[in-house]
C-alpha cells in the first residue's frame, strides 16, 4: 500500500523516534512540509531536498490518538 500524505497527518521518519505533523505548503499546492523538507504527495522529497529522510509509515486516525497526537485540524500550523 503506497503512502498518500494529507494536511494534518503525523509521519514517522527515519532517524527520528518523535511523529512529526504534515502540512500542506501554502506557496506550493504540490508539496508538502514535514519538518525541514517538502515532499510529494507520495511522500517522495521534492527536488531541492537533498539528505531528506524517507518517510517510514503515516499514522491512522486510531493510532494518533493512541500515541497521545492531535487529531484535531489546524490549517494555521506550520
Amino acid at each position: 500500500m503506497a503512502t498518500r500524505l494529507y494536511d494534518s497527518a503525523w509521519v514517522r521518519i527515519e532517524d527520528r523516534d518523535d511523529a512529526l505533523q504534515v502540512h500542506k505548503d501554502r506557496k506550493n499546492p504540490a508539496a508538502f512540509n514535514v519538518g525541514d523538507y517538502q515532499y510529494d504527495i507520495d511522500a517522495r522529497p521534492l527536488g531541492g531536498a537533498e539528505g531528506a529522510p524517507v518517510i517510514i509509515s503515516i499514522h491512522s486516525l486510531q493510532s494518533a490518538r493512541e500515541a497521545g497526537l492531535s487529531t484535531t485540524y489546524n490549517r494555521d500550523m506550520r
